[in-house]
């Protein structure tokens, strides 16, 4: 899907059911998700983040950070409580203009849209943390690379980069029926098959896994020194999911 495809379905998914496209958890679709208890769980997932940042053997500096796939600013905000400046960005205009409206940091968290297919926004070296969680899972994994390589140009000297992607699907189909669905797949042009997943899933968010090793590999070829890869359940049922810990020197 090219960046104005994705664009609209996410500005669509912002401004139809923005909390429950950030967050998919059962029973909160339907605009069923508190405000206040959305923020809450944002709020743990980055202390719990913090502790682990402060129980590696590097420090890095609380100055800038950058939220990539911020939506509405459920983690933007809490990194704000630990970093001087905190910066995230979105491809949909919708999740930006609620992000601005629930921001309870002012100047300290600034929100911007990149429908761009880089981080031309900023400037090499610019962030001491660079953070994404549940956004490049959902992007092409050629798409997702590209924006990892400017995670590392925009992370400075010493920073600190954590993402999490998914990786292998944990079921895997074998034999004859793997082979037909392959050349299935080759047959039905992709717009079909996103199509059928929308009648089927009733919306419009695909999945796309990168396996571990390859992952680490594009890292270090990149330019990052991996300090850690941490397996986690945010991809949902399944898939594998990785949590990786960077930096650069």
């Amino acid at each position: 899907m090219d960046l104005k495809h994705l664009q609209r379905n996410w500005d669509h998914l912002g401004r139809t059911d923005p909390l429950w496209a950030v967050l998919t958890w059962p029973g909160k679709r339907g605009k069923r998700w508190d405000p206040q208890e959305f923020f809450a769980v944002g709020a743990a997932e980055i202390e719990s983040l913090i502790r682990c940042i402060e129980s590696l053997p590097v420090g890095i500096q609380k100055g800038k950070a950058l939220d990539f796939g911020c939506g509405v600013g459920r983690l933007t905000q809490p990194l704000a409580e630990h970093f001087q400046e905190v910066w995230g960005v979105d491809i949909a205009p919708s999740m930006i203009e609620l992000a601005g409206k629930y921001n309870r940091y002012g100047d300290r968290c600034k929100y911007r849209v990149n429908d761009s297919d880089d981080l031309g926004l900023f400037a090499d070296d610019t962030f001491d943390f660079v953070h994404s969680h549940l956004t490049l899972q959902h992007l092409h994994p050629q798409l997702a690379n590209g924006y990892i390589k400017e995670f590392i140009r925009v992370l400075a000297p010493g920073g600190l980069l954590v993402f999490q992607m998914a990786g292998e699907p944990t079921v895997r189909r074998r034999g004859p029926v793997r082979t037909l669905r392959r050349c299935v797949r080759r047959l039905i042009p992709e717009g079909v098959i996103r199509l059928c997943r929308r009648i089927r899933y009733g919306h419009l968010i695909d999945m796309y896994g990168i396996p571990r090793e390859e992952m680490v590999a594009f890292l270090v070829g990149s330019g990052a020194r991996v300090l850690d890869v941490q397996a986690d359940t945010s991809a949902g049922g399944g898939w594998m999911s990785y949590r990786y810990w960077a930096t650069k020197e």
